[in-house]
């Protein structure tokens, strides 16, 4: 009998199903920006679609970095996470109240998991015991 590689072999062996989750959501709303992309271009609306770009590059980047468990892309999206955790909280009070849960709730899930102990064992920031 042979050994195939596993499906899930180009995984990192210490990546969390919680880290896999967060890295589901950024790549979900990545794909979301490829079809605002998609839809500038294809109404001659370049700024539309050059602002799409960016935030695709924003989501898609860091989550896979993430995915490869690379310091800097946990760092990257903690910054970009605190950061829509403060425009959630101005959209909710000052726009538009659901919009503003929309935008805080999951960006506070994903800080706190970044900071979380199990996080940053993943990423090797927490001495084993022993």
């Amino acid at each position: 009998m042979t050994d195939k590689p596993s499906l899930w072999s180009f995984l990192h062996p210490d990546l969390t199903l919680r880290l896999l989750i967060v890295v589901a959501f950024l790549l979900l709303i990545a794909i979301g920006y490829s079809f605002g992309i998609y839809d500038g271009l294809l109404h001659d609306d370049f700024t539309a679609a050059f602002n799409s770009f960016l935030a695709f590059l924003l989501y898609a980047i860091p989550a896979f970095g993430l995915l490869r468990l690379k310091r800097w892309a946990r760092l990257f999206e903690l910054l970009l996470s605190i950061i829509f955790v403060v425009i959630g909280f101005v959209i909710m009070f000052g726009y538009n109240m659901t919009m503003g849960i929309m935008t805080l709730v999951p960006h506070g899930l994903i800080a706190i998991y970044l900071l979380s102990n199990d996080c940053r064992g993943a990423f090797g920031l927490v001495k084993k015991e022993g």
